[in-house]
C-alpha cells in the first residue's frame, strides 16, 4: 500500500511539473503585448514584382523593434526568401496565396539588414528598396 502511494504522488508531482513546462513553453511562444505585426506583400505592381507593405504599396522597407513580427504574403506565386543576418541565414519558401510570419528576436543586433525574395513563377528577384530591408531601432 505505501508503494501504491509513492507512486501516485510521483506521478502527480511529474504530471504538475510536465504541465508546467508546457504552460511556459505556450506562454514564450505567445507574441509580446506592445509588439507589432508589420505585414508585407510580395506581388506585381506597374509589371514589376515588389515587397511592399500591405497598406501602402509605396514603401518596402520595415522598421521594427525587438519582438516585433514581421509577415509577408505572396501573391501570384511560390516565393523563396533568402535572410543572411536577421534570421539567422536562412532560406524560406511561402506558397502562392500563402502567409510567412517570423518574430524579430529579442536579442537582435540593432541596425539594416537586407534580404531578398526570389520568385518562382517570373524566375526573378522582387524589388524593394533594392533589395528589401528591415532596420532593427531600439525600443
Amino acid at each position: 500500500m505505501r508503494l501504491k502511494s509513492i507512486i501516485l504522488k510521483l506521478t502527480a508531482v511529474i504530471f504538475l511539473l510536465y504541465s508546467g513546462l508546457l504552460v511556459q513553453e505556450s506562454v514564450a511562444q505567445t507574441p509580446d503585448e506592445g509588439s507589432v505585426l508589420h505585414e508585407l506583400v510580395v506581388k506585381v505592381i506597374d509589371g514589376e514584382w515588389r515587397v511592399v507593405h500591405k497598406d501602402d504599396p509605396t514603401k518596402s522597407t520595415v522598421t521594427v523593434k525587438r519582438n516585433d513580427r514581421i509577415s509577408w504574403t505572396a501573391e501570384g506565386s511560390i516565393i523563396s526568401m533568402q535572410f543572411d543576418e536577421l534570421f539567422g541565414g536562412n532560406s524560406f519558401v511561402v506558397e502562392d496565396g500563402e502567409t510567412f510570419q517570423r518574430p524579430v528576436a529579442p536579442g537582435a543586433r540593432l541596425g539594416e539588414f537586407t534580404y531578398s525574395v526570389f520568385i518562382h513563377e517570373a524566375m526573378v528577384f522582387a524589388r524593394g528598396e533594392s533589395p528589401p530591408r528591415i532596420i532593427v531601432v531600439r525600443d
